[in-house]
């Protein structure tokens, strides 16, 4: 049983995600869930290592909705089956990340909010969804012009770590100086 929050709010994240990540993956290519669980196991590096019992009961949820598709063939003896995403599983895929990079988007805007709140920094360097990125197309000039404010957030931000870091060390030395008798 998960008794830490942290660990708790992963396995949560995990359990609501797996239909997308899914999605995700089958809309790649076609899988088994076998595949998808050693995929899956592979590309988070071990962090999440999803079960049959995990997967295979939301795999039968999407073959319920129509978002995919499975078709049965005899490999090496066994019965397999592998998952395709269908026309509808597609656009659902692309309306569920279009909300999820929303969300994302204002979970930044909360967390540079706190950010600013931290550090005093008027001009932060948080990431967008990658999901914007794929969706906007911009030009070399346009991409070199934000990577070049990006950096310049980027050394901002590393100028008011470095001033709060000054403050933090000071701050030490003179309780040191207070405490000794």
């Amino acid at each position: 049983m998960v008794s830490d929050p942290v660990s708790k709010s992963l396995e949560w994240s995990k359990k609501g995600y797996m239909g997308m990540a899914l999605l995700l993956m089958i809309n790649e290519k076609p899988l088994t869930g076998y595949d998808i669980m050693r995929s899956i196991r592979v590309t988070t590096d071990g962090s999440w290592n999803p079960t049959p019992g995990g997967v295979y009961p939301v795999l039968k949820k999407l073959e319920t909705e129509g978002l995919v598709h499975g078709e049965w063939y005899v490999h090496n003896g066994r019965k397999c089956k592998t998952y395709i995403i269908t026309d509808n599983g597609k656009r659902t895929l692309e309306s569920v990340l279009l909300k999820q990079s929303q969300i994302a988007l204002g979970i930044n805007r909360l967390f540079e909010s706190f950010m600013k709140d931290i550090f005093g920094s008027e001009s932060l360097f948080i990431t967008r969804p990658s999901i914007f990125a794929l969706l906007e197309t911009e030009s070399i000039k346009q991409e070199l012009e934000e990577l070049d404010a990006k950096r310049e957030s980027v050394l901002e931000l590393l100028d008011s770590l470095q001033r709060y870091l000054a403050g933090l060390d000071a701050k030490i030395a003179e309780l040191k100086r207070e405490s000794t008798f």
